[in-house]
């Protein structure tokens, strides 16, 4: 069947209009808008004495104390916890939702470690110090993310720091030292276009369109070790 001029034209069109709408790049998702986990409404962080070995840390056999804080109690933690300066503590953070259920699990997996990063913010009061003249802090999260305190498991914090948990060495003596806590939600990636990441005291320019799940200033009291 010989197709006439007309005929032609609407067959080229249509196959056009495939190509066209075939080709169209996607939107990129907003995830500050599509959230695949549940709202923190309590918190808890506790530290816990030890040593490093190169990325491994290994605790002491001294207590851990850990911070609460809620929702429900505006946000203001339950203690203020005494540290010592040059000593490495294990910091986790731990989540929980408005019904009690535990929340790492969902900014870790699912593909949302990817737009999730804990930033541990010292308040500055000496304007000649810098946040690292003050705290250290190394990222220790690792694969599985779900890993114990003290494990063989891989840690990939350099690459892809979530903040669940991870090392803090306090290096000055300091009384009533606050920390802000704050949780990045990116939109798109909390890593640059070149593939970088920010410091754990300060997000950087590419994540300034982002959200925050956390927000939260605690403080800690910092004794010379002796």
């Amino acid at each position: 069947m010989i197709m006439q001029p007309r005929q032609l034209l609407f067959t080229a069109l249509s196959a056009l209009m495939i190509i066209v709408t075939s080709c169209k790049p996607k939107a990129p998702v907003d995830e500050t808008k599509q959230k695949n986990h549940q709202d923190t409404h309590k918190i808890e962080i506790t530290f816990t004495p030890g040593t490093m070995e190169g990325d491994k840390f290994l605790p002491s056999n001294e207590a851990s104390a850990t911070i609460i804080a809620s929702q429900a109690s505006g946000w203001r933690q339950d203690k203020v916890i005494t540290v010592r300066t040059d000593t490495p503590y294990f910091v986790q953070v731990k989540h929980y939702s408005k019904s009690g259920q535990p929340i790492n699990r969902e900014y870790a997996t699912n593909g949302e470690d990817r737009i999730h990063q804990h930033f541990f913010m010292p308040k500055i009061k000496n304007s000649e110090l810098k946040a690292t003249d003050i705290i250290d802090y190394k990222y220790l999260d690792t694969d599985p993310w779900d890993a114990p305190i003290s494990t063989d498991a891989k840690v990939i914090g350099k690459e892809n720091p979530i903040g669940l948990k991870g090392s803090m060495t306090f290096k000055v003596p300091t009384e009533h030292l606050q920390i802000r806590l704050r949780l990045l939600h990116a939109r798109g990636s909390k890593w640059s276009s070149e593939g970088k990441v920010s410091p754990f005291y300060q997000p950087s320019i590419w994540t300034a369109n982002g959200q925050y799940d956390l927000d939260f200033t605690f403080e800690v009291n910092v004794v010379s070790k002796k």
